[in-house]
């Protein structure tokens, strides 16, 4: 998209500062943080059980921010404030994911 937009400034011969003008910068929008809870119990080491439940409450957490906010929410990477944290019982992990959903719409 980017590209026909400078392909289409050239054509009108805007170039130099009218061209970064020109282009508008991406805003980002964000809403309500939003946490939530996994938990992992597979028999394998603390380490692993760990990393599973890291992983499912990121997931978790992308499931709840779309049913919420919808669609362009729901990316983690596009969060901010991302924080994980993890507790360990002697058969389990629980982590709980909390992060600010931001959409560069």
């Amino acid at each position: 998209m980017r590209k026909l937009i400078v392909i289409a400034l050239a054509f009108t011969g805007l170039t130099g500062a009218a061209l970064a003008t020109a282009v508008p910068a991406q805003a980002k929008t964000c809403k309500e943080p939003l946490s939530v809870t996994s938990r992992s119990t597979v028999k394998t080491s603390e380490e692993a059980r760990t990393k599973r439940a890291t992983d499912n409450a990121e997931k978790k957490w992308s499931k709840d921010v779309r049913a919420k906010y919808g669609l362009q929410y729901y990316f983690w990477a596009r969060s901010t404030d991302k924080k994980v944290e993890c507790r360990q019982t002697p058969k389990s992990s629980i982590c709980v994911a909390t992060a600010t959903p931001c959409s560069l719409l």
